[in-house]
């Protein structure tokens, strides 16, 4: 999580230090997600902590159909902003574990679980992002 939080603000960097100059895209699947994390993060590197947050677009996944229609949206978000540089998903298999337990449901979440990777994969190809998982 701490790393997704740095990624995240990093990528906001100008090029020159070692950034995108974009933004970030963060699902959060298990409310980890601080604020307070990106405002010293982002003071740290020289970058204004209100803007670095308004750059970071959080949403909270609540299961994984909800996850998976999250990534589906993106496309759209994606498509009129070209400075989205990343996505996060932080983590991506919580909601399958949670959701899928036991060995009878194992070929369910793989499979659905493999749909949704394969999705990120499409998102990063297509517009030539970073996607962290």
């Amino acid at each position: 999580t701490q790393i997704c939080h740095q990624i995240s603000v990093n990528v906001q960097l100008p090029p020159e230090k070692g950034g995108l100059a974009g933004k970030a895209l963060y699902i959060d699947t298990e409310g980890t997600f601080r604020t307070e994390r990106i405002r010293a993060m982002a003071s740290a590197l020289g970058l204004d902590p209100k803007e670095a947050l308004s750059n970071i677009m959080s949403i909270r996944a609540i299961n994984t159909d909800h996850q998976i229609a999250i990534v589906e949206e993106l496309q759209d978000l994606i498509a009129k902003d070209d400075r989205i540089k990343l996505v996060v998903v932080d983590s991506v298999t919580s909601h399958f574990r949670a959701e899928y337990s036991g060995r009878e449901n194992l070929a369910t979440r793989q499979q659905k679980l493999n749909r949704h990777l394969h999705q990120l994969v499409r998102l990063a190809e297509i517009y030539d992002l970073a996607v962290v998982v």
